[in-house]
Formats: C-alpha cells, structure tokens, sequence
C-alpha cells in the first residue's frame, strides 16, 4: 500500500521526492490547510504551534528547540548573536532530531540560511523515511550514502 506525504515546504519539497523516487512513497507538494486524514505523514515548516492538533504531524522548525520556538526563528537567532543554531524537527510529544550549525562572527546572514537548508534537505528526507518505517531515526543514515566522490547522483545525501 502506497504511502502519502504532504510537503508544504518547498524548498526541499524536490530532495525529498528525489529520495523517495523508486519507493512505495507518495510525496506531495501541498498548503498547510490539508486533511490529516487523507495522509500518512505531513511535513510542516516553521509551525510550531500547529504540531500539536495531529499524530502524524512533524515540524520542522528553523532552530534548536527549546530556543526560538517562535516564528522568524532564523532572524531572531541571528540578529541576537548566538554562536550555534540549528535544524529541529519534531512531533507532537517528542523532539525527534536535531542538528546544529555554527555561526562565525564573519557570518552572512545568507550563508546561515543556507547552511540550515543544506542541513534540512539531508535530515528531513532520512527522518521521515524514519518515521514511515517506524524504525528509530539513525545519525549515520544521515552519513551514508552511495555517491563515489566526484561522482555525484544529486541525491543530497554527499553533501
């Protein structure tokens, strides 16, 4: 049986079709106004505060959680100085994963930007297969891949 996934970010929206191309995994580009029902698994950006209606809701929120729970996490993070921020994605009762990036002083504020949607495009996709398999998530799946160097396949998996 085919499983859906609604995606309303999408800017990672293609990475993850991409990962899950070839896989009984159907992967949909859709608002944040969908029917909890109608899918497996929805994939919510940034909305911290909607994680909280549904059991197979993730979020996928711009910092490390407990900090900057609000919105404009990113800017907030970085107008404020700190040295380390990061990617959280959780669910309703748990956070499920998280990764830091690190903020030099001669840091743009597009290069952190940048670097957390790099992060994003790795995590995300390894987490919900995670999660639709109902395995633990695992950091050296996030490590893994099958690209040789110099031999990129675009999966976003080698970099």
């Amino acid at each position: 049986m085919t499983k859906k996934v609604a995606i309303t970010y999408p800017l990672i929206f293609e990475n993850i079709k991409e990962y899950f191309s070839g896989k009984d995994v159907e992967i949909i580009l859709t608002d944040n106004k969908v029917s909890y029902s109608d899918y497996d698994l929805i994939v919510l950006y940034d909305e911290y505060d909607k994680v909280n209606s549904s059991n197979n809701i993730i979020n996928i929120h711009p910092s490390i959680l407990p900090a900057y729970k609000e919105n404009n996490a990113i800017i907030k993070a970085f107008n404020e100085g700190v040295k380390v921020s990061g990617v959280t994605i959780h669910s309703k009762n748990k956070i499920i994963a998280q990764y830091p990036v690190l903020i030099g002083t001669g840091t743009h504020i597009d290069d952190f930007m940048n670097e957390l949607l790099a992060i994003e495009k790795k995590l995300v996709p390894i987490v919900i297969d995670a999660i639709l398999n109902d395995k633990v998530f695992d950091f050296s799946d996030l490590f893994s891949h099958s690209c040789r160097i110099g031999e990129c396949s675009g999966c976003g998996r080698c970099h």
